[in-house]
């Protein structure tokens, strides 16, 4: 009998071990062997905008049946994962529901993306995409850069009292932060103080620009703002009014008032409160400076405004023939109202402006503290109102002897003389809003450049418990039969 070979029975248990081995390996592609791939650059992503994030395999393998998953500082919660052919919402992100989307077109040679809808400021950053196919896995960093172009801006141009011109550029919805430019109009650098403001909300920026020049030989400016990741800019241009005005343009239209005002000034000497025909002989005095014609231009514009008692704060107490309001110690008892101020001492007129061109003033007499101006009809009513043009109102506030714009930033005003009596004017269709000594007829303040969501309506507030009153005055152009004179001024 023949002896076996001992070659052939070492031989045959290493084929054994050797295929036992083979079938705890992953099958057939080198699967086990990959590495993953993102852009090597960073991804530019406009605000508003759909954005995918790509990631492929090295080599290009199938990606098929394997965990594919997006995410931000850590792997979970993430920004999106499929796995087992299906997306795991559960495991998502909040902020992420409902704004991602994953493509897979491209899984058998190994490529996918997540596409985020409508990017906002809180996108922009560092992300990770990582593959993982039992125990083996890779991932890569990629980096998404949000660009926000903010709005076109609007320079508002107010001669100070002082004589020198200040101009405020405001631009909304910026990321990151712009770059400002000012230029006159031979294109020459002008210096300016800019501030920025995050929108909590958002995370958007707000710029406010502002320059101050007492050069004369300054026809106009320039405002250029521009984002760093983009090459749009966005650019307001104004021209400069005559001296002679003393007032600012829209940046949008052309001098729309430089009549109007030049007549208000020749009237406002026959403007006053009408509190009784015992004046009739100083008005007859004051009509003889004034031109007949002129007085009739500006009447067209007087508005006869009264106080609407159902927006009144519980803190004001309102006349009976509703011109006039004051400021009480105690609150009143009344029954609650969304139109009604329920902290803040403030009340709204009746009348309501969407167009047109309107006047009237108010006397504030010694009064040590109000506001006064024009509001949008949807300003808030609860709580403390925010007092800026951003949230809809626009106005002057005297307080602790000190006179200012509400504008933003705040922009402090002297008077040479004490303010009694306030004329305001509104250009519905030009975007302006000016404020009048309503003794000399000169310019105090004006917004300009604005476009206004709503209607509009005349806005009060009563700061301090001062007794005395806000009145509106009615303002009445005098006549022949008022004055008792048949003759001509």
């Amino acid at each position: 009998m023949a002896r076996p070979h001992h070659g052939d029975s070492a031989t045959l248990p290493s084929f054994l071990v050797t295929f036992i081995l083979l079938q705890f390996l992953p099958a057939g592609n080198g699967k086990s062997d990959f590495r993953v791939l993102g852009p090597p650059d960073p991804l530019l992503a406009i605000l508003g905008q759909d954005k995918e994030l790509p990631c492929k395999l090295s080599p290009n393998i199938s990606a098929e049946g394997m965990e594919l998953r997006w995410y931000r500082d850590q792997p979970s919660p993430a920004v999106h994962v499929h796995k087992n052919g299906e997306d795991m919402y559960e495991e998502q992100m909040v902020e992420y529901r409902g704004r991602t989307t994953f493509i897979g077109n491209h899984m058998v040679r190994g490529e996918a993306a997540v596409r985020i809808r409508n990017v906002t400021m809180f996108d922009n950053g560092t992300y990770h995409c990582g593959f993982k196919e039992h125990t083996s896995r890779s991932q890569a960093t990629l980096w998404l850069k949000v660009a926000g172009l903010g709005s076109s801006p609007r320079i508002h141009v107010t001669y100070t009292q002082d004589k020198s011109i200040w101009a405020e550029c405001t631009s909304t919805g910026w990321f990151p932060e712009p770059s400002v430019q000012w230029l006159d109009l031979k294109g020459q650098p002008v210096p300016a103080e800019t501030h920025f403001s995050a929108i909590a909300s958002t995370g958007l920026l707000t710029v406010v620009s502002i320059v101050t020049t007492q050069d004369r030989a300054v026809e106009g400016l320039t405002c250029s703002i521009s984002n760093p990741l983009l090459p749009e800019k966005k650019v307001a241009e104004t021209y400069l009014p005559a001296p002679l005005f003393r007032r600012p343009l829209s940046t949008e239209r052309g001098p729309v008032l430089p009549l109007i005002l030049a007549a208000l000034g020749l009237v406002t000497a026959a403007i006053a409160c009408a509190f009784g025909r015992s004046h009739k002989e100083d008005k007859s005095e004051e009509e003889e400076e004034v031109s007949p014609g002129a007085s009739a231009d500006v009447e067209p514009f007087h508005a006869s405004l009264s106080l609407d008692p159902e927006t009144a704060s519980p803190k004001l107490m309102v006349s009976e023939d509703q011109k006039s309001v004051k400021r009480l110690l105690f609150d009143q008892d009344l029954s609650p109202s969304s139109k009604r101020f329920d902290q803040d001492p403030c009340i709204l007129a009746q009348e309501r402006f969407d167009a047109g061109r309107h006047y009237w003033e108010v006397e504030v007499g010694d009064r040590r503290a109000w506001i006064l101006g024009v509001c949008l009809e949807s300003l808030g009513r609860e709580g403390r109102i925010p007092k800026s043009p951003q949230h809809g109102l626009w106005a002057l506030e005297f307080y602790k002897k000190r006179l200012q714009a509400l504008s933003y930033p705040r922009t402090h005003l002297s008077l040479p003389q004490p303010l009694c009596r306030v004329g305001i004017f509104l250009d519905f269709e030009a975007g302006e809003i000016s404020f009048h000594n309503a003794a000399n007829g000169s310019l105090i303040y004006m917004f300009s450049g604005l476009s206004f969501s709503g209607p509009l309506q005349p806005f009060f507030c009563l700061w301090t418990h001062d007794p005395r009153p806000l009145t509106i005055c009615s303002v009445v152009r005098e006549t022949e039969e008022d004055t008792g004179s048949s003759e001509g001024p």
